[in-house]
């Protein structure tokens, strides 16, 4: 296991515990503490996965192991964005621990000795591979919001103002960051979608197979267009965004171990 990964670990970790104390007393230099520990972590998070690329002459995905990582990465990277764009002291304490989590498996489950296959020898997983992630994580980002949203909501609806309202960011603000990553994720899963045609053309002679993965794929993109097309026409926000946000990012957790639970073309992941 490379040192870089040890010290990954190690800083989310730590910035985790510092989000959480942050989150619960409200003091601000534990969060900016936290933000700054995450940010270095990303940083030999960033190291970690060229040196596997280079070491195993592969994009660093395929494995569940390797997928874990890389999707506690692509989280990351988004969670370091929204930080700097919104502000949200609390956001780290309800995203650092699936972070923290994933890296904890990607661990266990690490393997020094595993096989390539062929078909992820092509130069399209690094395109077809790259959106999806990141789409994965866009999502995540649409699911906390979300879920921030209702437990604000509730707040005020009880009219009882306790530990959450004054820490959690008001409505608008959650919509917002609701808004803005469910159309990043939306434009980058549709990419996903047609990288991964595009790729299917060249390896199996065939845009689509109804792979499990690819069925999973498009539930998970019908969901959100669902959701961006009724946002955009009938002005849907709040909870009902809210819990479709949820349903969404089931089907994306689905979606992404789709090839592990089922047999098809994706089984390599």
């Amino acid at each position: 296991m490379a040192w870089t990964l040890q010290i990954t670990m190690a800083l989310y970790a730590v910035g985790l515990l510092q989000s959480l104390f942050g989150f619960w007393t409200k003091r601000q230099a534990w969060v900016r503490g936290a933000l700054a520990l995450v940010a270095l972590g990303f940083a030999t998070h960033t190291v970690f996965l060229i040196q596997i690329g280079l070491e195993r002459r592969h994009f660093p995905i395929t494995s569940l192991s390797e997928s874990l990582g890389f999707l506690a990465w692509s989280i990351t990277l988004t969670f370091i964005i929204a930080s700097f764009r919104y502000r949200i002291n609390v956001l780290g304490a309800f995203v650092l621990p699936f972070v923290s989590s994933l890296m904890v498996f990607s661990e266990l489950l690490w393997d020094e000795n595993q096989s390539i296959p062929a078909m992820l020898r092509s130069r399209w997983v690094y395109l077809h591979s790259t959106v999806a992630f990141l789409a994965y994580a866009a999502f995540f980002l649409t699911f906390v919001s979300g879920v921030l949203y209702l437990i604000q909501e509730k707040e005020l609806k009880t009219k009882r103002f306790r530990f959450f309202y004054f820490r959690l960011p008001p409505l608008q603000v959650c919509d917002d960051l609701l808004r803005r990553s469910l159309f990043a994720g939306f434009i980058l899963m549709s990419l996903t979608i047609v990288t991964g045609a595009v790729w299917a053309q060249h390896a199996w002679g065939r845009f689509w197979n109804w792979d499990p993965k690819e069925t999973a794929s498009l539930i998970t993109w019908a969901i959100y267009f669902l959701l961006v097309n009724y946002r955009l026409s009938a002005g849907w926000r709040g909870r009902r965004a809210a819990y479709i946000s949820i349903v969404g990012f089931l089907s994306t957790l689905f979606t992404f171990g789709a090839a592990s639970w089922f047999k098809g073309l994706h089984t390599y992941l």
